[in-house]
């Protein structure tokens, strides 16, 4: 074998023994109560100062017990006889003093291998590999594994590394440190997770927030402050989007203006409906955009909308107030014109021509030239004229047919005709229909029938009479009284309605209405099942707009036949005592307007086919009866012996004589008679 120092299992040694010239030493090494980390073996020549060392690291045994290590060595062949063998252990590398160290002198034999055995002791209660320092160790504390030079010292009041420094020192507690440019403290102790930490005032993280809505800029650092949040931060999480607006950042609605304004990635996805196509408030097409308040969506549309203007007389020429603009034609009556100067009067409008009644027709400013459109060249006037004298020749009733043909009905059994193209009327009393004492109170011209007038008493007698007849043909009796009839056409099928009352005695007056074919007996309503207040007078256009008026308790009352049932149903009832009084007449224009007069002044009035409302009205007379051609053209009688009129404005006294006036009749208004008490008949705008 080479000359070397070996540090070999004693079996080797056997194994070369034919090699072992000068002798060889067994070393055994016991090592009790721990286990070197690193064992050194070293062999000098006693006589020369020379040595060889060996570092051995892997060690057997525990460090509660220790352990043994057997070691051959062969000295050089230039080395004496006497070899000091020793052995030293190290806590963990053969670095430095080490702990314990043992040696022996051994006298070599030749040829022969001696025995030698060296003891360390030292302590290592604890068994984390370092040594008690009473057995010349570090461990600073062998009672806790802990604690020794290898762990790393922790901020506890302990010196875990025994390294004599204590925490305040390492870790240089209660000095002055910083964890941001705005928070200030000193280092002390965390004792929870024993670290070094730097005790500052609770600290805030706070981002940019440049437009003040408590969230930070998207993307921003923090800082750490341990004051209040600095001016233009915000103590809020970073993810504003846009942090030069108020109104965007998380959480903020959704807003319709082309911003991300609620930061999720997507620009107005609150309103699905943008760019698709819609109608505007006008009914004009266009596209979906964002609304001014960015609230929501408007409809937007280059299209101009047309200007429509109620045409409530159907003449085509619009009212110059109640403008509806719409690129599509209203519903109802509406014409793209404001060019009428009365649109409730059919005869009055731009392309009307004038006629001899006292009003612009044609709507220049100017009334009618009196030369040209008044008969005789005359200006238009009330004439009065007594037709029939003596007794009470009062006449209570009258119907126009045709322009010139009229029919008055009137007092003991008395009618009067004004057939067309005649200049007077004719009067006829006679036996053979009625009786003496027969008043007729209602009279309708039937203008299908060249002029037949039917009629119907006070003492309930119903008949007719041909305007080429002499006489009148009576029908039906029935004692009830009959105060105002008209008649309709179906399908060219005549029925006559009427207001009809028992007697005047009656207590409480019971009204009926009755609905007659002119033959036989009328059908009357069924007081059980329909009961009426006391009805006084009846007019229609047509079974779905026919009217019926009186009055119950001194106040209005309103109803309308029902087509369906065949039923009187209310349309409106005065609850008032303050409100509209009885009603005398009624006139139904068309669908949408009528009119009804009464007691005390009382003119009511509906358009538009809905609510009735009361008219203001220049006096507190019993009106008697009312005509009307649209909803701004009426006239009313009086029981004064006034005749009013109204044009659309207001109502104005046109005539005042000197007899009762009881109804009024005509085809226009430039054609229209009333007639009264004592005879008088009134005729504008001039007698024929």
């Amino acid at each position: 074998m080479r000359r070397l120092l070996l540090v070999l299992p004693f079996v080797l040694i056997v194994g070369c023994k034919k090699d072992v010239t000068q002798g060889a030493v067994k070393v055994t090494v016991n090592y009790t109560r721990f286990l070197p980390g690193c064992l050194r073996v070293q062999a000098r020549d006693v006589e020369s100062g020379k040595e060889l060392t060996q570092d051995v690291t892997e060690l057997r045994g525990t460090r509660a017990q220790g352990g043994t290590m057997t070691v051959g060595v062969a000295p050089p062949t230039d080395w004496g006889k006497t070899v000091e063998v020793r052995a030293t252990a190290f806590e963990q590398a053969c670095v430095g003093d080490g702990v314990v160290t043992d040696s022996q002198r051994v006298t070599l034999v030749m040829d022969a291998i001696q025995d030698t055995t060296l003891t360390l002791q030292a302590v290592d209660a604890d068994e984390d590999g370092y040594v008690d320092v009473s057995s010349n160790g570090t461990d600073c504390r062998d009672d806790r594994a802990d604690i020794n030079p290898g762990v790393e010292e922790r901020c506890n009041e302990v010196d875990d590394n025994c390294d004599g420094i204590g925490d305040a020192e390492h870790f240089q507690l209660n000095t002055a440190c910083s964890t941001s440019a705005d928070c200030h403290g000193v280092y002390r102790c965390d004792l929870t997770d024993f670290v070094q930490f730097c005790d500052t005032p609770p600290s805030t993280r706070v981002y940019p927030d440049k437009d003040g809505d408590g969230h930070g800029r998207l993307g921003s650092e923090a800082r750490i402050v341990c004051t209040a949040v600095p001016e233009g931060y915000t103590a809020g999480p970073p993810d504003d989007c846009n942090d030069d607006a108020y109104s965007v950042h998380p959480g903020s609605p959704d807003r319709c203006d082309g911003e991300d304004t609620n930061c999720d990635g997507e620009k107005d996805e609150g309103f699905p409906q943008l760019t698709e196509a819609c109608t505007d408030s006008f009914q004009c097409a266009g596209a979906y955009a964002c609304a001014e308040d960015k609230q929501g969506v408007t409809c937007v549309s280059t299209v101009t909308p047309t200007s429509w203007y109620p045409d409530e007389d159907g003449d085509g020429f619009g009212a110059a107030t109640g403008e509806v603009r719409s690129c599509v034609k209203p519903a109802g009556a509406y014409v793209a014109n404001d060019r009428d100067c009365n649109d409730g009067n059919p005869r009055t409008n731009p392309d009307a021509p004038e006629l001899c009644d006292g009003l612009d027709n044609n709507c220049d400013g100017q009334t009618e030239d009196v030369q040209t459109v008044c008969p005789g060249g005359v200006a238009p006037t009330w004439s009065i004229r007594t037709i029939a004298t003596g007794g009470d020749r009062h006449w209570y009733s009258a119907s126009s047919w045709i322009r010139g043909g009229v029919w008055v009905g009137g007092h003991d059994n008395r009618l009067a005709k004004l057939l067309p193209g005649s200049t007077s009327f004719i009067t006829t009393s006679n036996s053979s229909c009625g009786a003496s004492n027969t008043q007729w109170r209602a009279v309708w011209a039937d203008p299908d029938n060249n002029g037949r007038v039917w009629l119907g008493s006070q003492r309930g007698r119903k008949g007719y009479q041909d305007a080429s007849a002499s006489n009148c043909v009576e029908v039906h009796d029935d004692d009830r009284w009959v105060f105002g009839m008209v008649g309709l056409r179906t399908d060219n099928t005549l029925a006559l309605f009427g207001a009809t009352s028992p007697n005047d005695s009656e207590t409480p007056p019971t009204g009926r209405a009755f609905v007659w074919a002119g033959t036989g007996a009328p059908a009357y309503n069924d007081t059980s099942t329909n009961p009426l207040p006391r009805v006084l007078d009846v007019h229609g256009v047509s079974r779905s707009h026919l009217l019926l008026v009186g009055g119950q308790d001194g106040l209005a009352r309103i109803l309308r036949f029902n087509a369906g049932n065949s039923r009187w149903e209310s349309e409106f009832a005065e609850q008032s005592s303050s409100g509209a009084k009885i009603l005398n007449g009624v006139w139904v224009v068309d669908e949408r307007v009528a009119f009804a007069v009464g007691n005390e002044g009382t003119v009511l009035r509906k358009t538009q086919g809905t609510t009735w409302t009361r008219m203001s009205f220049p006096s507190n007379h019993a009106l008697t009866s009312v005509i009307a051609f649209g909803a701004g053209s009426a006239y009313a009688t009086c029981a004064n012996g006034h005749i009013y009129r109204y044009d659309g404005q207001a109502w104005a006294n046109v005539h005042s004589g000197d007899r009762r006036y009881n109804d009024i009749t005509g085809t226009g208004p430039d054609d229209l008679w009333v007639v009264g008490n004592d005879g008088r008949i009134v005729r504008w705008p001039a007698w024929p």
